[in-house]
């Protein structure tokens, strides 16, 4: 019988991550992938879906960096479920995980692209980030997204002068020059007259 099958079916998925959240415990996190990448495949030939699964799969993609696998599985467990606190509490880790991986990344590593997609997916891109991206994009040849980021930049938050130096280069080899030059006037501003920091 077919409800049986996917009764028995759920049942060996359910087994499949009690087994690989003990071997999370024992922090065996490989381990504990594979075994919910096996059960994965098992339940989406039955036609099943679980966010506990999917929650599993996040935790363990998590720990071994697997930044890309880790933001999937998480989104996936949210989709599925919401409300649940475990939940909601591995997004914020992930997401605070991915956030320090690209701020600690080189701004000529391949994977920032990558890993600024993330930022995206997480609503955690902010102008900092932003700013590694457009040098990223600007040394390997993207001229037009390096501006489009810069711009980004610049609007996210309050900008700095490097940020509108930066932005100023690139405008100008552009062509765009009178925008440069307002830029490289606003940046000469803030060198002239920096914002007073906040005393206690």
């Amino acid at each position: 019988m077919a409800s049986k099958k996917t009764q028995n079916t759920a049942l060996q998925v359910a087994d499949a991550i009690d087994e690989a959240m003990t071997l999370v415990g024992s922090r065996l996190f490989r381990e504990a992938r594979l075994v919910l990448e096996q059960a994965e495949q098992v339940a989406s030939k039955a036609g099943l879906s679980s966010s506990w699964l999917a929650w599993g799969l996040s935790v363990a993609c998590d720990e071994v960096q697997d930044w890309v696998a880790a933001v999937n599985h998480i989104k996936t467990a949210l989709r599925l479920d919401p409300c649940a606190p475990p939940f909601i509490n591995s997004y914020r880790i992930i997401r605070g995980r991915t956030v320090l991986a690209f701020t600690g990344m080189d701004v000529n590593d391949p994977a920032i692209p990558t890993l600024f997609r993330l930022l995206v997916d997480l609503d955690a891109v902010d102008a900092a980030s932003c700013m590694k991206f457009s040098r990223h994009a600007a040394a390997h040849g993207d001229p037009a997204r390096a501006l489009a980021l810069a711009q980004d930049a610049v609007q996210l938050e309050p900008p700095t002068t490097e940020q509108l130096r930066h932005l100023a280069r690139l405008l100008a080899a552009a062509g765009r020059h009178e925008e440069a030059q307002a830029r490289q006037s606003e940046a000469d501003v803030l060198v002239s007259f920096p914002c007073p920091r906040a005393t206690a």
